[in-house]
């Protein structure tokens, strides 16, 4: 096996001190620019990778966040990761993944198996119960919740109180009295702040909401088709694209027409949402810098700054042509 190249071999072959060889691998602004291009030069010649447990040793904590993710088969979380992970990776560190497939008992028994191996935790929409987070936030490392509010951690969030606002007055200027909606994971956060949202708007536009128990994936809004079928109501607000993409697809299957029997909207904006057909009108929001906003927040934190105030994101309306003017429905299968 070939010797691992030292930061000693690459300061003798650049003619300068181990001190300006760290310094010029780790960014240092002490250094000039053209000492750091030469040292990094010499460094990629010689095949030089940086120690990575020396470095944990010497800082006194591994460089890896764990994070968790209640579902890895829903692009909003692997959008959110992808951000998360390029602002990691850009600060040295690696990302260990755990999926709780949408069970709270899981997520704390990930929590309780990344801790050993991370520095911090990321939390993305956590199903924890208040009981549970408070376990998660007693860890003895930095956490940042995506998509939860809490206090004494980090906190980054879409903004959706004013995303329900949006949708329903998108619905209400359509003409639509009376609208369903089609919940989430009762464990959600985000799917609680929708329905109290709702209900709220619904009542200042004298608006009739109605509501019904869905889930976070297509087979979900599949399921729920015929429940809204035989609901009065001529409009409907899913818990998410995947859920409101099964419902097109149940529609469609069925023979509804949407948006003319029907008019179909959701959250999240997801890449495949442009496609489905009709193309769904959602919320979209900004996955990817959510998980640069969450890094930033565990830098600050992890050098030593009190939690920075809450990152909210306000998604943008994009409306697509499974959203209609109001009709009387035409029949009740």
């Amino acid at each position: 096996m070939a010797e691992r190249v030292r930061l000693i071999d690459v300061a003798r072959e650049a003619g300068t001190s181990v001190s300006t060889v760290s310094r010029a691998l780790n960014g240092s602004d002490l250094i000039s620019p053209e000492v750091v291009a030469h040292v990094r030069a010499v460094a990629g010649q010689l095949g030089y990778r940086a120690d990575k447990r020396a470095q944990e040793f010497k800082l006194g904590r591994p460089l890896t966040v764990g994070v968790t993710v209640p579902d890895l088969t829903n692009p909003f979380f692997s959008e959110v990761l992808k951000g998360l992970n390029a602002s990691a990776r850009a600060g040295g560190y690696r990302l260990l993944i755990g999926e709780s497939s949408e069970d709270p008992a899981e997520e704390l028994r990930l929590v309780d198996e990344l801790v050993d191996y991370s520095g911090a935790l990321v939390l993305c929409s956590s199903r924890l119960t208040r009981a549970g987070l408070e376990k998660a936030l007693a860890q003895p490392v930095p956490v940042v919740c995506i998509n939860r509010t809490v206090k004494n951690a980090g906190v980054v969030a879409i903004d959706y109180r004013a995303a329900s606002r949006l949708l329903l007055e998108h619905l209400t200027g359509l003409g639509h009295r009376r609208v369903l909606y089609v919940g989430g994971p009762a464990t959600s956060w985000s799917d609680g702040e929708r329905r109290r949202t709702l209900r709220r708007t619904a009542r200042a536009l004298d608006v009739t909401l109605d509501e019904i128990d869905g889930g976070w994936s297509g087979n979900h809004g599949y399921d729920a088709g015929p429940t809204v079928l035989h609901s009065r109501a001529t409009a409907v607000i899913t818990f998410n694209d995947l859920v409101g993409i099964g419902l097109l697809s149940w529609m469609y299957d069925n023979g509804v027409e949407v948006p003319s029997e029907l008019s179909v909207a959701s959250y999240d904006d997801i890449p495949i949402a442009a496609y489905s057909r009709p193309p769904l009108t959602s919320l979209r929001n900004e996955r990817a810098k959510l998980g640069e906003l969450a890094w930033e927040q565990l830098t600050k934190r992890l050098g030593g700054a009190d939690w920075p105030a809450p990152d909210l994101l306000t998604p943008e309306l994009v409306v697509r042509a499974s959203t209609g003017p109001a009709r009387r429905r035409a029949r009740i299968r």
